[in-house]
Parts: structure tokens; sequence; C-alpha cells
């Protein structure tokens, strides 16, 4: 089961919250859900969740995505009943509206997402935080369409319950049957402790040639990013 929660909220301050704001908001959900699990999740490495923070026509909103039922049940669900938090850092009160929810069965995604003739796949990707991989241990912010598919394809397989997968092949089809006809790129940094991951943010299109099977593996990927992010550290905002 994919879940997300949009959740709107208001400053006492007045205060507008973007991505900056993302890893602030995490401390709030670490407040709110259970130790247990929280320890189960460190523990797990993998985080099953991404939430990114924006600001958006005149409104604050707090976007929280699930990956599979336990995710949705320990994080979704205490969070949509919170009405109110403390963000010490800023000194700032804030006051949620009503959340609005969808869910996503792995069934449903999968069969919404299948092709049924001939043809070619137009798919825009619109990266809004920042954006980056890392490969042989270095931050990568031009982004190859394989970093992308392997990426999504290793994450859908965790959560889906895929236990093996050629992933190199899936590298070789990306690379023969898709090809990027536009892009719009806007470098940025996203800082993290201290840190300034370079990253990127902007549009990405491409066309999907091939057989059905790979254009509605393509297309169910670039849905379940919507809920899953793309790239490194979605946990704290970026890759949405």
């Amino acid at each position: 089961m994919l879940c997300k929660l949009i959740m709107p909220f208001e400053s006492s301050r007045g205060l507008h919250y973007n991505f900056y704001a993302s890893s602030l908001m995490q401390g709030v959900m670490m407040e709110k859900i259970s130790t247990s699990y929280a320890k189960k999740m460190h523990e797990d490495g993998l985080r099953p969740y991404s939430q990114f923070c924006t600001f958006e026509n005149g409104r604050n909103l707090w976007t929280i995505s699930t990956l599979d039922q336990e995710a949705a049940e320990n994080i979704i669900l205490p969070l949509s009943e919170l009405r109110t938090a403390e963000i010490r850092y800023k000194k700032d009160t804030i006051t949620f509206s009503e959340p609005i929810k969808e869910k996503l069965t792995y069934h449903q995604l999968l069969e919404e997402n299948a092709v049924n003739d001939a043809g070619t796949e137009k798919i825009t990707l619109n990266i809004i935080t920042p954006t980056a991989f890392k490969s042989s241990g270095n931050y990568v912010i031009l982004p190859t369409l394989r970093l992308i598919f392997q990426n999504l394809s290793k994450r859908f397989d965790c959560f889906y319950g895929i236990s093996e997968n050629d992933y190199e092949e899936l590298a070789a089809e990306v690379e023969k049957n898709i090809r990027i006809t536009d892009y719009s790129r806007s470098g940025t940094d996203f800082a993290l402790e201290g840190v300034r991951i370079p990253s990127f943010t902007g549009n990405i299109t491409f066309s999907v040639k091939g057989s059905r099977d790979l254009r509605s593996y393509i297309r169910m990927l670039c849905r379940f990013s919507e809920f899953s992010g793309l790239g490194i550290k979605t946990a704290i905002g970026m890759g949405q």
C-alpha cells in the first residue's frame, strides 16, 4: 500500500516553509511516531517513507508518503491526527488544517500504468526539491537514465517484495529504448548539518519505446516516484 498525506499548516509567526525546513519537519515526525518503530527504521537502513515541505499558492504544505502498510500505520495514521507542533529552531508554533489523503495499492499501481498498445510513451518528471545521486562515493548532479531508473527499480523491488532482479539488464534496456528529448535544469545545494550537497531541480522529458512490458514498467516507476522520491536523502526532503 502506498499512502500520501498532504498537511496544510499556518505559522504563528507568518513564516514561509520551503524544502530547507524539511529536516525540521522530519524532527516533528520522529517525535510523533513510536520509539520502537523509529528504532526499527534506523536498523533497517532503507526508509519506508519520503517527506518534504513547500510553500505553494500562499500555503505551507507538508507532504509525507509511505511505501508499505506498516509505515502507513506507524507514520501516516499518527500524523493525520496532529493539530499543532512546536518548531523550536524557529521559535514557531504551526497549526495544521484538514489533511489531504491519497492511497494506492501496488496492484492498482501496476494496473493503472499498464500499456496495451504499440507506440512510444512521453513522460516528464518535474523535480521540485533538490535532487542528487551518489555513485562510487561521489555526488552526481547530472543524472543518467541508468541512475534514475536503477534507483527507482531497487526501491520498488524492496517494498514490493522482489528479492532478485538483473539491474544491469534493466540498465541496458533503458539505454537502448529511452531517450531524453528535453530538459530544464537548475543547479542548487541542499544544506545538511553544515554540509552542502550539490544537487539540481527542474524537468526531464523522455520518450520510451520498446516492448509493452518495458513501457508499462517505466510508467509505473515514474508514478511510484511520486511516493518514493528520487535519489538520495528523500527522508529529509530531497528528490521530490
